[in-house]
């Protein structure tokens, strides 16, 4: 496999850690330290405030009873401000310290929430969801670059995936748990929401000491260090037409659950799947994912993701949504454990926070995009068409990974050679 680790910055100190002994649980979850775990749990609990987002367009439909159209650019809005959190807190993450960016988003977002939960026009929820679409995500980049600056270099990928996995683990219960909240009282579903994410934020203030960040140490433009990286643009193309392929599960999927006739409990169940899935593919594949070449996993998991995905959409029963949703998820699960490490092997030190973020973006640009272009397609061909081109675009994804993989598995020229000299 293509080592994608940078040499070129001096190396951030990290703590020492026990050696990986053999044995399942041992490749899984050994030799970590103790500040990962802090931070592994943590972000755990905090998932389980992301009751409010999966239930947003349902919440628009059932509860403020949105035409289809208000609810897009309500979803549209939301997404506006989701694409601009990440690559704000990368910045902020590399200059303010990780731990300053993880607190102020969490304090944010909690009110933010509250405020969304308590709108009731389309001007107040269109303007209160961009600020829970720019708050929700904005600690993810300082997250990523504080657990990759408090592990070994070797072990970075396999830390990342553990926090893809805790995150995906804590959305599984709240699915579930929003199901139940929501058939009583959609406003419980805020509150929940905004009591986890102060619980986070006081968590992350009395585990991790205030310091500067390693940018401020060094001076160095880590975000326009990020726009210029060619390997990096690439690899953030390639993770957008993911995005956009897979954001349809939350975006046209649960319009497709709801006209099945699904109660909110039932919506919810579906998708629990989604991330209960994820949790048992992930620990039973990991030690062969992080043996294979990293972008021929991204390949096979964009593909399965928009085919499986067609495959779900086509479906007319809860019981065949229930049923398919794990073929998609196994192709999430494949991209999205191995993504961040790819990622994290392109970015010197002290700009980690701002790769983490410039690449994060594409998650939140998706959410602005993909429902204008699910509109599109369902007014020209109904909602057949939009499955079908997910199912292409997946395909076409796939291999513009196994063309990344052939490039960057090419040795960088010498730029201290004096001259230059033509290849064959």
């Amino acid at each position: 496999m293509t080592t994608l680790i940078r040499r070129d910055h001096p190396p951030v100190p990290q703590p020492a850690a026990q050696p990986i002994t053999s044995g399942w649980l041992a490749r899984r979850f050994g030799g970590l330290p103790r500040s990962f775990w802090v931070l592994f749990a943590g972000v755990g609990f905090m998932r389980i405030g992301f009751v409010v987002i999966p239930f947003r367009a349902f919440y628009l439909a059932h509860e403020r009873h949105l035409s289809s159209t208000a609810a897009a650019l309500v979803m549209t809005a939301f997404g506006i401000g989701w694409a601009v959190s990440q690559p704000i807190g990368g910045v902020l993450a590399d200059r303010l310290g990780r731990r300053t960016v993880i607190i102020a988003s969490a304090v944010v977002s909690a009110g933010a929430a509250l405020a969304y939960g308590a709108a009731h026009t389309f001007g107040t929820l269109a303007v209160t969801a961009v600020l829970v679409g720019l708050s929700f995500d904005l600690y993810r980049p300082a997250v990523q670059a504080l657990m990759t600056d408090s592990v070994r270099g070797s072990d970075q990928s396999r830390a990342l995936a553990l926090l893809y996995l805790v995150m995906n683990v804590g959305r599984g219960v709240a699915c579930l748990l929003g199901g139940l909240l929501a058939d009583h009282a959609f406003w419980s579903l805020f509150l929940l929401n905004a009591v986890i994410n102060l619980g986070f934020a006081a968590t992350v203030w009395r585990a991790f000491p205030s310091g500067p960040s390693t940018a401020q140490a060094q001076r160095q433009p880590g975000r326009l260090r990020a726009m210029a990286d060619r390997r990096l643009i690439a690899f953030t193309v390639i993770t957008g037409l993911f995005y956009l392929v897979h954001m349809q599960s939350v975006v046209t999927l649960p319009l497709v659950i709801n006209q099945a006739g699904a109660s909110p409990l039932a919506f919810g169940a579906i998708l629990a799947l989604d991330p209960l899935a994820v949790a048992l593919v992930q620990l039973l594949l990991q030690h062969w994912i992080t043996r294979t070449s990293a972008l021929l996993v991204c390949a096979f998991g964009v593909a399965i993701t928009g085919v499986g995905l067609a495959i779900t959409g086509m479906g007319h029963s809860v019981l065949w949504f229930a049923a398919t949703t794990p073929i998609w998820v196994g192709g999430e699960v494949l991209f999205l454990t191995v993504a961040p490490g790819v990622v994290a092997g392109l970015a010197p030190a002290h700009a980690r926070g701002s790769y983490f973020g410039s690449w994060g973006s594409t998650q939140g640009s998706a959410a602005v995009v993909a429902p204008l272009v699910a509109s599109a397609l369902i007014a020209v061909g109904g909602t057949s068409l939009l499955w079908i081109a997910g199912a292409v675009v997946g395909l076409v994804t796939g291999l513009a990974c196994l063309v990344l993989r052939t490039w960057l598995s090419r040795p960088p020229p010498d730029v201290s050679a004096p001259t230059a000299t033509s290849g064959h």
